[in-house]
């Protein structure tokens, strides 16, 4: 490594160019210093999300099946005479719910190599796999409405809230138009009444694609669990692994599956809370109205990720052969159920990929658009100076339906930016 001294200067940071200029400058750095880039940054896990809400949402259901892993590894570990589990533990999971009970008979001792009673042990497979679909039979559809509900009122919500309430939101106490989010997540109808407009029928079915997905993804995480337990233990016969080995390994391989499982669950919430939030921007334009998307990123992205910040897209309503298109603002297009071989899709680039879209171009600008501009301060402003305009007028709690306050705060944003309306 050389010892001559080395001075780094980065000057013009602002919003839009910070990211390039820091990855250049961290590029720089690891040259001088003769060390890969993930020498110096670390290996690449998991993008932040936009807002907090987001992050509270997906720990929801990447921590739901973990809870689940963990009630069948203390079945088993007891059924099978394993060390680090009581059975008063195993009680105390499942409280008194009766989702998964077994009578905790030794069926086979691992030392010993001896064959295992095959009855008892189709028993307490059986019995794990009747808990796990008994406890995942809705667990799609929930994801799905869960998602589409938070992409869509996210993006409404944006339009009329400060930058600084946006990012302060959290699941428990959020609210829309006076119905909070547990019951607005509760049924799809829900969702569409607080919308004020029905979902189209094209939109529906993507859903319900996306609702048939998961649930293909759940029912094979489910055999999965079934077939690691059934392999772990027929291979500490085989080698006559010690009850320690056998629930080390165990407890190895289902918490592998569980790391499978948090990586399908944040996956498809992202891909779908965007569609949704897409498709909610595509519904709230007037017909005929061209709908441009810019794609942001945030601090901690991949360089896969960093090469597409900031990329403008145009919305096409069907499929295209090819994403590159003749336009004056957009090199390409994206559109509903774009896979990631035809170019950049709506969802994910990548497993814990959280980059998304925001309206570029059109006469509206919203809280999320502004912050990615770097000029939350001014909506902010602007949001409490309109809030305070309707209140004098009578209206205590003006939302985005509100007649002429999505506007207002756009004509005040916009004075404040110096431009004009």
């Amino acid at each position: 490594m050389s010892a001559e001294p080395f001075e780094l200067l980065i000057t013009d940071i602002n919003p839009e160019n910070y990211r390039d200029k820091l990855m250049k400058a961290a590029r720089k750095v690891t040259q001088f210093l003769g060390v890969p880039m993930a020498g110096l940054t670390g290996a690449h896990r998991q993008e932040p999300y936009f807002y907090k809400v987001q992050q509270e949402l997906s720990d929801q259901w990447t921590g739901y099946y973990q809870k689940i892993i963990k009630k069948v590894y203390e079945t088993v570990v007891i059924a099978l005479d394993l060390p680090t589990v009581q059975v008063e533990t195993l009680k105390k999971a499942l409280g008194d719910t009766g989702n998964l009970r077994y009578r905790g008979t030794v069926i086979y001792n691992p030392e010993t190599g001896q064959p295992l009673k095959i009855k008892e042990f189709q028993n307490l497979i059986d019995a794990i796999e009747k808990f796990l679909n008994r406890n995942t039979a809705d667990i799609a559809k929930r994801i799905v409405l869960d998602s589409v509900s938070i992409g869509k009122l996210l993006q409404r919500m944006a339009k009329h809230q400060s930058t600084a309430a946006m990012g302060q939101l959290k699941l428990d106490g959020l609210k829309y138009r006076g119905k909070t989010y547990e019951w607005i997540r509760r049924d799809i109808k829900n969702l569409k009444s607080v919308l004020g407009q029905p979902l189209t029928g094209p939109e529906m079915a993507r859903y319900q694609v996306a609702q048939d997905h998961v649930a293909n993804l759940v029912t094979r995480s489910n055999n999965k669990i079934r077939d690691e337990i059934k392999d772990t233990v027929l291979n500490g016969i085989l080698a006559k692994r010690s009850k320690g080995q056998v629930s080390q390994d165990l407890f190895n391989r289902l918490g592998n599956l569980n790391r499978d499982w948090k990586r399908i669950a944040d996956t498809e919430i992202v891909n779908t809370s965007n569609l949704a939030g897409i498709l909610q921007e595509v519904n709230d334009t007037p017909k005929g109205e061209k709908v441009y998307f810019r794609r942001y990123e945030l601090p901690g992205c991949c360089e896969k990720c960093a090469k597409v910040n900031g990329l403008i897209a145009l919305w096409s309503n069907a499929p295209l052969d090819d994403e590159r298109i003749k336009d004056p603002y957009a090199k390409i297009a994206i559109w509903e159920g774009k896979p990631q071989d035809k170019g950049v899709a709506t969802g994910t680039l990548h497993p814990n990929c959280r980059g998304g879209w925001v309206r570029w171009g059109g006469k509206r600008v919203d809280a999320m658009a502004a912050q990615i501009q770097g000029k939350a301060e001014k909506w902010d402003e602007a949001v409490k100076e309109v809030r305070e305009e309707y209140r004098e007028k009578g209206t205590e709690n003006p939302n985005d339906q509100t007649a002429g306050y999505v506007d207002r705060i756009n004509e005040i944003y916009r004075k404040k930016l110096g431009e004009s309306s």
